[in-house]
């Protein structure tokens, strides 16, 4: 008697930015080109691939341009893995005191759809 189990692939990321909650109301592409446009105001951030999967969920206590810079930095945050490469970033604003609450339920949300956080979140980006 044999037992098929699933196992997902690492190529495999189904997080997708539509299952977000809350969803963010702002995207702009994950470049250098549109950084001026990216507000210095606190909010919830996700790196997402084209196709809309999600890569890497963040917060920004103080300005989510500065976070996002930080991330263009990062060669290791802007080169294509398995599951793509960044080239949106999607944001909503909040208040400094409302991001933890919101960044941790968006990791919950990837670690309940894909078994683990989103890729590019267990890659190092300084602050």
């Amino acid at each position: 008697m044999f037992k098929m189990t699933w196992t997902k692939s690492p190529f495999e990321n189904s997080m997708k930015i539509t299952k977000l909650i809350p969803l963010p109301e702002h995207q702009i592409e994950f470049e250098w080109s549109h950084e001026a446009t990216v507000p210095e105001k606190p909010g919830c951030y996700a790196l997402v691939t084209f196709s809309g999967e999600v890569l890497y969920v963040g917060l920004a206590t103080k300005s989510i341009r500065s976070r996002f810079c930080e991330h263009l930095k990062t060669a290791a945050k802007r080169k294509c893995g398995p599951t793509g490469a960044p080239f949106w970033c999607y944001y909503t604003i909040r208040e400094a005191s409302e991001v933890g609450v919101i960044e941790r339920g968006w990791m919950n949300q990837a670690i309940l759809e894909d078994g683990d956080i989103p890729p590019l979140n267990k890659i190092y980006s300084p602050i």
